[in-house]
């Protein structure tokens, strides 16, 4: 495992460059990173990689994200992404097992918050799309209630995981220092406050312009 990693805390961005982001960390990882960011459109949605524009409520903005996975509000959730090289332990392991390995980090914090969770045995039987009503195994959930999900992309550099918290009210700044403490170690041995590079920011400026934010992208299913 790599012993340092990096940790990046972004505030607002719209939606195309929030997922543009993730993809050129993605493109250039060499050692892990832990993302944390926010939404500067406060009804943004996002939706799988897979998904059909026809389940779209209407009049919302959206993004199609590089990830699988259902339809996220971005409305109230706390948004992270995982970023590891092909190299890391997480990525090799394998989708199942790394979705456990991070649920249950975040399980433990959301744990230290107060707040009563566990991991999702099985799926729930679920005919909604929208990813918060159609809980999968390894989800994180409080009875019948998702609390937290994720979607994962395995390229040839490496593992984006994005996850979505859905917990509300929260204090954030508390849960993302818990969330910083439990997923850590699944990184590597420190982790260290960061930035983009320069090469990273180029590269998602140009992802933004040329792939998220176009239809050709957002409604090609």
């Amino acid at each position: 495992m790599s012993t340092s990693a990096r940790l990046l805390l972004h505030g607002l961005a719209d939606r195309f460059l929030n997922m543009a982001i993730d993809e050129s960390l993605l493109r250039e990882v060499s050692q892990p990173v832990l993302r944390f960011y926010r939404w500067s459109e406060a009804d943004a949605l996002s939706i799988g990689y897979f998904d059909s524009v026809s389940e779209l409520p209407a009049a919302r903005p959206f993004v199609r994200r590089y990830t699988g996975g259902g339809l996220v509000d971005h409305a109230r959730d706390f948004t992270y992404s995982v970023i590891v090289p092909k190299q890391h332990p997480l990525c090799q392991q394998g989708t199942s097992a790394s979705y456990q390995a991070i649920h249950e980090a975040v399980t433990q914090a959301l744990l230290e918050q107060g707040i009563g969770a566990e991991l999702a045995p099985c799926c729930f039987e679920a005919t909604s799309k929208a990813c918060f009503q159609k809980p999968v195994k390894y989800d994180v959930v409080q009875g019948q209630s998702k609390l937290a999900g994720a979607a994962q992309r395995r390229t040839r550099e490496g593992c984006l995981h994005q996850g979505s918290i859905l917990v509300h009210p929260i204090d954030v700044d508390s849960l993302r220092l818990s969330l910083t403490k439990t997923l850590g170690p699944l990184l590597a041995e420190t982790l260290t406050p960061d930035q983009l590079t320069q090469s990273e920011e180029a590269r998602a400026q140009t992802l933004r312009e040329e792939r998220y934010s176009r239809d050709d992208w957002n409604f090609s299913r």
